[in-house]
């Protein structure tokens, strides 16, 4: 497999036609942004810096346009423009070729490159802005668009809010490359993100301007724009692409990169920015092959680095012609005199396009070794992107691509928390890190609150006195206040079970009293004092006994968690009439009178005696206990005790004289 051609090396090649007319000089471009402050006017605080870098045809325009006009509008559809502006050109400079010596020259026009840059000042919107222009015209000779003299070049950028503070992805490389016919180009389309944000790749639809898509000629469309004899795919991890034609030209692509940061939890999308490109597909005359990477060095395309750690690994390629390699490793993290310390050989990066980087060169083969080490705070989810080019010294250069990536983390603690996981509402627990001994302790709490010290080996947690779900988590404090990774420990605060039943008995009935409670029916345990369990027990309704007069306690506890207990006091009911069922009026004090217990609770009772033949002996409409059995013999006798509520109670006594 051949790979894609160096850019500086054969922009020369490319096939853009040497025309007067000064307008048709667009090859590409792209938008970006970046949060500043809000800082602004009142009623426009929010300012953003805006770059557009925008790809001409030196041959036409060999500094590029003087000024560029954006707008700025609000994502939300209708809304009007919020800023127009003219932007003075900052910079401009012309992608100038490298030939070898041996190489035969070429008239073929380069590109110049140039750059605006503006700073607008906005209102505070809810979904964020659209950055946009719309330029004219294209370079002639684009083999998939239908009139490239006539086609404009639109482009934009979405700009998150400015309640998410955000710098937009940045491109690591320039927007033209080179591939053979018939022959599998790999390309480059990687960008970095500031805020270690993660990035998602993919083919666009090139504009003209306002949105419109171009206009393609007959049989090119955006997911093919080498036309059904052609292939493109991009991985949507890394941007690295796949092209190949078996038709020469230049044909125009727009590569969009979606940005996407982890808010309360959730994923949500900041935004997009769209890149135009040209591929240019030319004839290659050297049948040379392309370098490849040692095995080892793609065995090890995901590398894992610890704060305050050093990682080392090798990068290496190989020539088949063992022809002289060029190595390019460039990354965010090789900042030269910044503060990261990585390096390759050595070396920690000097500028190399947009991005910093280090150039090693071997003879038939070359090895970069990359060494980290990470700081504290560099930890994120976002792995950070290496990307490696090898490129031989031949006249039809081939070059291998590779993004690697580096994911730093917080060094491992080894620790473990011991303490309750399932407890009471309105609990205070003390939860200890157990294992190795840091100098201090990082406690961090969710669903309770930290009773004082907060950055020792153990810690007390007050629970809040509502059930629900929380954690407590720990990491160790290292050297220089680097932090270990987290250890969690889930929490559920249950609210004591609620039993169901009878808080008072009657005397007459203080047996076969039915208890329960919600919940798996095999949960639970339950005890009682001043009485006993009859069945039940172990689950979630039980029956029981309680000793006649006596107060009983009855408590209920899951069986996961058997410090977290309901108490219920069942006690004797006062409003329960209770009859006896002798009279020995012999005036002892003891069964002189027919005796209703609990009869002062209701007034107005009606009581009416018969003797065994039915015949009615007393009666009175409020009974006080009161009745003697004067003028009855010894035997017995049966009454009838009607309440003012209506309810009837029938039974039997003896008179014994």
């Amino acid at each position: 497999m051949r790979t894609a051609l160096r850019i500086w090396v054969l922009v020369c090649l490319l096939g853009l036609k040497l025309l007067p007319a000064v307008a048709n000089h667009l090859v590409g471009g792209e938008m970006t942004y970046k949060y500043l402050d809000s800082n602004g006017p009142v009623s426009t605080p929010f300012r953003y810096e805006i770059t557009t870098r925008i790809y001409y045809n030196t041959a036409t325009s060999p500094t590029g346009n003087p000024t560029l006009t954006i707008n700025v509008r609000t994502l939300e559809a209708g809304q009007a423009v919020l800023v127009r502006t003219v932007i003075q050109r900052n910079s401009y400079a012309e992608i100038t070729p490298i030939r070898l010596p041996s190489c035969a020259p070429t008239n073929a026009p380069g590109v110049t490159l140039a750059v605006y840059q503006t700073t607008v000042s906005l209102p505070g919107v809810p979904l964020g802005y659209l950055a946009e222009f719309s330029l004219g015209n294209r370079n002639a000779g684009i083999t998939n668009l239908r009139d490239p003299l006539n086609e404009r070049m639109g482009l934009s950028v979405e700009m998150a809010p400015p309640m998410l503070p955000n710098s937009s992805p940045a491109f690591s490389s320039d927007a033209l490359v080179v591939i053979c016919r018939a022959d599998t180009g790999l390309v480059l389309n990687n960008a970095y993100d500031a805020d270690g944000d993660r990035l998602s790749y993919s083919f666009g639809t090139p504009y003209s301007q306002g949105g419109t898509s171009v206009s393609y000629a007959p049989g090119y469309n955006p997911t093919q724009p080498f036309g059904n004899r052609g292939y493109a795919a991009i991985d949507a991890r890394s941007g690295l692409a796949k092209y190949w034609s078996a038709e020469l030209g230049t044909f125009l692509l727009a590569i969009d990169v979606r940005e996407y940061r982890m808010v309360n939890g959730r994923e949500i999308l900041l935004g997009r920015l769209r890149r135009d490109i040209q591929i240019v597909v030319r004839e290659c005359a050297d049948n040379n092959l392309a370098p490849v990477f040692a095995p080892a060095t793609l065995a090890r395309r995901e590398v894992l680095a610890a704060e305050g750690q050093t990682a080392t690994f090798e990068l290496t390629a190989t020539d088949p012609e063992a022809r002289r390699l060029t190595m390019e490793v460039t990354s965010v993290l090789l900042d030269g005199p910044g503060p990261i310390q990585a390096t390759v050989n050595g070396r920690p990066g000097s500028p190399i396009g947009p991005l910093m980087g280090v150039r090693v060169r071997g003879q038939g083969s070359v090895t970069g070794t990359f060494q980290i080490t990470p700081s504290c705070g560099m930890a994120r989810p976002a792995p950070y992107d290496i990307i490696v080019t090898v490129a031989d010294s031949a006249c039809e250069s081939k070059m291998v691509v590779g993004v690697f990536r580096l994911r730093i983390v917080r060094p491992a603690s080894g620790l473990r928390i011991r303490g309750d996981s399932v407890l009471c509402v309105g609990t205070a627990v003390t939860y200890t890190a157990n294992g190795p001994t840091f100098g201090a302790y990082s406690w961090t709490v969710r669903g309770g609150q930290v009773q004082g010290d907060a950055t020792g080996r153990s810690v007390q947690v007050l629970w809040p006195p509502a059930a629900g779900k929380g954690s407590v988590a720990v990491r160790g404090v290292l050297e220089a206040s680097c932090l270990t990774d987290t250890v969690a420990h889930p929490v559920e605060v249950q609210a004591e079970p609620a039993i169901s039943g009878p808080a008072a008995y009657c005397l007459a009935a203080n047996t076969g009293l039915s208890y329960s409670v919600a919940g798996p029916a095999g949960a639970y345990q339950w005890s009682i004092s001043g009485g006993s369990i009859t069945s039940g027990q172990g689950t979630n309704s039980v029956q029981v006994d309680i000793t006649k007069g006596l107060t009983a306690t009855l408590q209920v506890a899951r069986a996961a968690s058997p410090t977290c207990r309901t108490t219920l006091s069942i006690g004797p009911d006062d409003r329960c009439l209770a009859f006896y069922n002798v009279i020995t009026p012999n005036g002892d004090g003891q069964n002189d009178v027919f005796q209703i217990d609990n009869l002062a609770r209701h007034p107005n009772t009606k009581l009416t005696i018969f003797n065994r033949w039915g015949r009615r002996v007393y009666q009175t409409e409020d009974y006080q206990n009161a009745y003697s059995g004067d003028g009855s013999s010894s035997g017995v006798y049966y009454y009838l005790c009607q309440l003012q509520d209506g309810t009837s109670y029938k039974g039997w006594f003896e008179i014994i004289r």
